[in-house]
C-alpha cells in the first residue's frame, strides 16, 4: 500500500445530487494538485426527493456510503478526513461527524479529521425576519414557511424548526456532535451577502446580526482591498470588510435599464407560474407524503436505537474491520521512516515568496476568525430560544466566517457555480470557488 491518504468528501444540498459539488470538485483538484494524498468523493445515494427524509436519515445514508468507500479503498490507507458541505449538505455533514466519532468510532477512531467546511448552510435554520414589520412581509413570510415545512418532507421542517418533534438542529449543537465538530483543526463557513433567497447572511454566517436584511440589501458593500491567494482566473473574489459597514451609506441608485427585454421575459415567466410551479408543487407533495410513509419502518430503527446497529451489520464491520484495520495501520508504521526525509530545499527566493504568502493568509484568518458582533450599529435579529442555544453552542468553537458577494441573480446556486464552469458561469462563482480551493490548500499546510 501507499502513503496515507486524506479524503475529502464533497455533501450536496436539499433537492440536489452529486453533481452540484463537480465544479467545486473540479476547482479543488486544479488547485491542489500539489497535494496528491488528497482523495475527492461526493456520496451519490441522496439525489433529488431522498433529500426531504430527514436530516438523520439522509446523514446515516451518506455515513453508510462514506463507510463503504474507506473500506473499499484500494490505493492507500486513508489516515485523514475534511468534509465540505453545501446548503442542507453542511448540516449532513454535521451529523455525519457527530456519528463518525461515536458510533462508527470503529472505522473513523484513527482517522483525523482536519478541515469542516460549509457554502450557504442554515446552520441556525430558516426564518424570516421583518424589522420594518411589514404587513404584507409578514403574510408572505407565513405563507413561505409554512409551504416550506409542509413541502419539502421532513428536512423541511427540520430546518424550519417547526417543533420539538423536529429539533435536530438544536441536537446539532450539543453533546456528541458539538464535540466531534469541535476534533476537526478548522472549522469554515462562506456565507452569501445577497441574492441568497434560500439560506439568508445571517444563519449560514452563524450570527444573530444581518445588517443586510435591515438595510433591505441597500447597504453599501466594502470589499476587502486585497484579498490573499493568486491566479485568479477571471476576477478577484469580492469579500466584504464587515468591520466597515456602515447602516448610513447606501448603494447609489442604479440608473433604469431598458426594459424592453421584458417582454421576451414576461411569457416564460408566466408558463413558469401557470404550468411549472403547479407540477413542482405536486411533487413535491407527492414526495413528501412518499418520504414519510418510506421512512417510517426506519424512524421505528433509529428510536429504538437500532439503525447504527443494521448499518454496521450491513457494512460487516465486525468481520471485515481487523483486516481492514491492520492493512491500514500497518502501512502507515512502515511508511513513516520512508517519508520524512524526503523534503526539497527551496531556494531563499521561493522562502520569502511563501514567507509573504503565509502572512497574507495568517491576518486574513486572523481577521475573520473573530466574532463580529455588528460593529455596535446594526440591532440584533429577534432570535427565539432555541436559535439563541444553537448560536450560543456553535460560538464555542472557533470559526472561519467569510461573507462574500456573488454578483448572480441566484448566488445560492452561484456560490458553487451548481450549473457547472462553462462561460456563463458567473465570475465571482468562479473567484469564490478558487478562494475557496485556496484557502484549502493553506488550512492543509497548518493542520500539523
Amino acid at each position: 500500500m501507499g502513503s496515507g491518504k486524506h479524503l475529502l468528501v464533497f455533501i450536496h444540498g436539499l433537492w440536489g445530487n452529486y453533481k452540484h459539488m463537480n465544479s467545486l470538485n473540479t476547482v479543488f483538484e486544479k488547485t491542489l494538485a500539489n497535494h496528491p494524498e488528497l482523495v475527492y468523493y461526493a456520496p451519490r445515494q441522496n439525489a433529488m426527493f431522498k433529500t426531504f427524509d430527514g436530516i438523520e436519515i439522509v446523514g446515516y445514508r451518506t455515513l453508510t456510503e462514506i463507510c463503504q468507500f474507506i473500506t473499499g479503498y484500494k490505493e492507500g490507507p486513508i489516515t485523514k478526513i475534511s468534509i465540505v458541505g453545501y446548503s442542507m449538505g453542511g448540516l449532513i455533514a454535521r451529523f455525519v461527524i457527530g456519528k463518525m466519532y461515536s458510533e462508527f468510532d470503529k472505522i473513523f477512531g484513527d482517522i483525523e479529521p482536519q478541515i469542516f467546511m460549509t457554502l450557504a448552510t442554515p446552520h441556525l435554520g430558516v426564518e424570516f425576519y421583518n424589522p420594518e414589520n411589514s404587513k404584507s412581509r409578514r403574510i408572505l413570510h407565513s405563507l413561505i414557511r409554512s409551504l416550506g415545512s409542509s413541502i419539502l418532507g421532513k428536512s423541511g421542517r427540520e430546518m424550519f424548526i417547526t417543533n420539538s418533534k423536529n429539533d435536530i438542529l438544536l441536537k446539532l449543537t450539543e453533546d456528541q456532535f458539538l464535540k466531534s465538530l469541535s476534533r476537526f483543526k478548522w472549522r469554515v463557513v462562506i456565507a452569501n451577502v445577497k441574492n441568497d433567497r434560500t439560506v439568508a447572511f445571517y444563519t449560514s454566517y452563524i450570527t444573530d446580526y444581518d445588517p443586510f436584511i435591515l438595510t433591505k440589501n441597500n447597504l453599501k458593500y466594502t470589499f476587502e482591498d486585497k484579498i490573499p491567494g493568486s491566479n485568479y482566473s477571471k476576477v478577484m473574489p469580492k469579500i466584504i470588510d464587515m468591520n466597515r459597514l456602515d447602516p448610513k451609506q447606501k448603494r447609489p441608485k442604479v440608473p433604469r435599464r431598458d426594459f424592453s427585454r421584458w417582454l421576451k421575459i414576461v411569457p416564460l415567466i408566466f408558463l413558469f407560474v401557470t404550468f411549472i410551479l403547479p407540477i413542482m408543487f405536486c411533487l413535491n407533495i407527492m414526495a413528501t407524503l412518499y418520504s414519510d410513509v418510506a421512512t417510517w419502518k426506519y424512524r421505528r430503527l433509529m428510536k429504538g436505537g437500532q439503525l447504527p446497529l443494521l448499518i454496521h451489520n450491513k457494512l460487516g464491520l465486525d468481520d471485515t474491520l481487523k483486516e481492514y484495520a491492520a492493512d491500514v495501520y500497518g502501512s502507515i508504521l512502515n511508511d513513516d521512516e520512508g517519508n520524512n526525509n524526503d523534503e526539497d530545499e527551496s531556494s531563499n527566493e521561493e522562502q520569502a515568496e511563501v514567507g509573504e504568502e503565509h502572512a497574507f493568509w495568517k491576518d486574513f484568518i486572523e481577521k475573520y476568525s473573530k466574532v463580529w458582533t455588528g460593529a455596535k450599529q446594526f440591532p440584533k435579529l429577534p432570535f427565539d430560544q432555541r436559535r439563541k442555544t444553537m448560536l450560543a453552542n456553535l460560538n464555542k468553537l472557533s470559526w472561519i466566517r467569510v461573507p462574500i458577494y456573488i454578483k448572480s441573480a441566484n448566488a445560492h446556486g452561484g456560490i458553487v457555480a451548481r450549473r457547472g464552469l462553462n462561460e456563463d458561469a458567473p465570475q465571482t462563482s468562479v473567484a469564490c470557488l478558487e478562494f475557496t480551493a485556496q484557502l484549502v490548500q493553506y488550512l492543509l499546510g497548518h493542520c500539523n
